[in-house]
């Protein structure tokens, strides 16, 4: 098994990191790898939840929430794929830093093919990995706190006009 973790910190409430990451079939909104995704089960949060990700071309991902501590902590575990991962876990992990929140995403997986497998991932696999999961950080931090900008504008707004 390969793992690696980045962290970010995000300018935003605990609470509002949480909302995007525990709707699984809004990935898309701002996960830069993910070209479009939907749910795939009557869940759509919370432990059982599904998604289908389209990845662009013919690639896709279909996940399955199988850890979900409200607030804190989300796995998400790919269940079928045409990428050459044998098992994948992708693990979220958030703290609240006070009105800011630290989120770190920590893959652990293991790619087909045996030897052949283990030696992809060491020329090229982790390293596009490792590339994919920094840009979904930054895909979410901006997301996040666009939409807490956004937020603050409208509550300045209603409270300017109810002057």
């Amino acid at each position: 098994m390969t793992t690696f973790s980045k962290t970010t910190t995000i300018n935003a409430p605990i609470e509002d990191v949480w909302a995007a990451l525990a709707e699984v079939g809004d990935i898309h909104e701002w996960n830069p790898g993910v070209h479009h995704s939907y749910v795939t089960t009557e869940e759509t949060a919370g432990l059982g939840a599904a998604r289908h990700c389209d990845l662009g071309g013919r690639n896709y991902l279909k996940e399955e929430v199988v850890e979900f501590d409200e607030g804190q902590r989300i796995t998400m575990r790919i269940v079928e794929t045409n990428l050459p991962f044998e098992t994948a876990d992708i693990r979220f992990h958030l703290v609240d830093q006070g009105g800011a929140t630290n989120v770190t995403v920590a893959p652990e997986y293991e790619l087909k093919y045996g030897p052949l497998g283990s030696l992809l991932d060491a020329v090229y696999v982790r390293k596009t990995y490792e590339k994919g999961m920094a840009a979904l950080l930054r895909g979410l931090k901006r997301h996040v706190e666009e939409q807490a900008s956004l937020e603050l504008l409208e509550d300045q707004h209603y409270s300017d006009g109810d002057q």
